[in-house]
């Protein structure tokens, strides 16, 4: 087993390698100290890139210290301690207030920082009243740094220990932990520890390399689909709390502040994504004749923020009857669910939908009652998928994919297939895995996949290549980028296909 310390020697060795190679070489050049950035530029590619790798991970494990720490603070400046407490011996009214001042955070960030180290606390002396031991990892699994919780002797153990475990065992960034803490919520009567350990297993399981972001949305894709009653109690709440508020400042200005409900906010979101589409970088591959206003539209001097209030003022002004060849470049936006047969087909016991489905763009969950008005008001459009996830082929007839094979393909994918890109489907091209021309490939969707224009561009211009295995896609960088061209696997963002992929497992 190697020692933490011996970890953060290594990592934080590899650092002030680099560092002293470059300082070294300015020795007798100058009096002081070169500038970091100076030295830092002489740095090929690579070994900056490997820098930035290797500084990170340090930061992970001092991170993990100092949130440990937090929690150790916190525990030892408890109310019940009164002045004698770690804090208020400091001169400080919180423990927040004292990781504050020793860290320099800001205070959001130090409370979070108290609050996970509460909780690494807090598991740690579970496990060791189990008799596991804080550090042992014998009966644990060692690519995740899990504890195995059937090797746990009949103590309390709180849900959260598979990934308060996984950060201190180096797999997880305390950022990212936190992450999936706050996904999946707390325990309730409908979705108990046992259910959170699992879903938290489940996770951990391909956290390894997500960003903290994306390991928020899929913790809170997992809870939504382990406790569906939560979707339709939060869609309930927030439909509740929506507001508007409208006041005048000093100078007179009117100024506002939104509060959307879920499918307001989808709406809106989808409404700027469909008008501004090529200045935030959506497909370029557009009608003839819509080519000048999506040009015009990335000439505009406006900035984002402006560009997005008088998008705004002009469906305000237009209303529902407005051309969308005029006011959203072509592009009527609606709000597209999805959901399966089976949520379809799920009733509870007065016959009414219980399944819930999500948001192509979001994959936000959407509960029963949303679901039931949407199927009256607009109907269904039925998506067949084989089991490859291969409707609606149309070979060589077609040089680009049709509608109904986009909406497919946003089905399937949920987004850019890109790992780590989170643009939405509708912000994304369809690319032809074999070139139409230059190859001879079908317009099918297995040999079809949805790229933003980002990552569109690098397949095209920087020679990185998309292969399909079966129903399995891979990016393969160049030589330049990788000599071995190590085949990176691509996975659905669609919360539907995670699920499926879960159950299959």
């Amino acid at each position: 087993m190697t020692l933490r310390s011996q970890q953060l020697r290594e990592v934080t060795g590899k650092v002030a390698d680099v560092l002293a190679v470059l300082e070294t070489s300015h020795e007798t050049e100058v009096s002081t100290d070169p500038a970091l950035s100076s030295l830092m530029a002489e740095l090929g590619d690579a070994a900056l890139t490997g820098l930035l790798r290797d500084a990170a991970a340090a930061r992970a494990q001092f991170e993990t210290i100092i949130t440990t720490g937090a929690g150790l603070v916190a525990k030892r400046s408890e109310r019940e301690l009164g002045y004698s407490g770690l804090a208020a011996r400091e001169g400080h009214r919180s423990p927040v207030s004292l990781v504050q001042s020793l860290t320099g955070e800001g205070r959001g960030e130090a409370a979070r920082q108290v609050r996970f180290g509460e909780a690494i606390g807090e598991a740690d002396a579970a496990i060791s009243l189990a008799g596991n031991g804080g550090n042992d990892q014998a009966d644990g699994d060692q690519s995740t740094g899990v504890t195995d919780p059937d090797a746990l002797s009949p103590v309390l153990v709180p849900w959260f220990e598979p990934i308060t475990r996984a950060v201190t065992g180096g797999v997880l960034t305390t950022a990212g932990g936190e992450a999936l803490m706050r996904g999946l919520g707390e325990p309730t009567a409908e979705c108990d520890a046992d259910v959170l350990r699992e879903a938290a297993l489940e996770l951990l399981a391909d956290a390894a390399g997500a960003n903290t972001d994306e390991l928020l949305k899929r913790a809170r894709w997992v809870r939504d689909r382990i406790d569906p009653a939560r979707v339709t109690v939060r869609a309930q709440e927030r439909y509740r709390n929506r507001k508007a508020r409208l006041r005048r400042n000093d100078a007179g200005v009117l100024t506002g502040w939104l509060e959307f409900d879920d499918e307001s906010a989808n709406l809106i979101e989808g409404i700027i994504r469909s008008g501004l589409s090529p200045r935030l970088g959506g497909p370029r591959f557009v009608d003839k004749d819509k080519v000048a206003a999506a040009q015009a539209l990335l000439a505009d001097p406006r900035s984002y923020e402006q560009l997005v209030f008088d998008l705004i003022m002009a469906v305000l002004k237009a209303g529902t009857l407005a051309d969308p060849n005029v006011l959203l470049g072509g592009q009527q936006h609606g709000l597209r669910v999805v959901i399966t047969h089976d949520e379809l087909d799920k009733k509870d016991a007065d016959g009414n939908l219980a399944g819930t489905g999500f948001v192509e763009d979001t994959g936000e969950r959407v509960p029963p009652a949303t679901i039931e008005r949407m199927l009256c008001d607009t109907g269904v459009t039925e998506i067949t998928v084989d089991g490859d996830g291969d409707p609606l082929n149309v070979g060589r007839e077609h040089r680009l994919f049709t509608a109904k094979q986009r909406v497919a393909l946003a089905i399937r994918d949920g987004g850019c297939m890109a790992v780590g890109c989170p643009f939405p489907a509708s912000m994304a091209e369809a690319h032809h895995i074999l070139e139409w021309h230059a190859d001879h490939g079908r317009t099918d969707l297995a040999d079809g996949i949805l790229l933003c224009k980002f990552d569109h561009l690098r397949v095209h211009n920087q020679h990185w290549k998309i292969v399909r295995d079966g129903n399995r896609y891979f990016m393969v960088p160049p030589q330049d980028i990788d000599p071995d061209q190590a085949p990176i696997e691509l996975h659905s963002k669609a919360p539907w296909r995670q699920q499926r992929h879960k159950k299959a497992g």
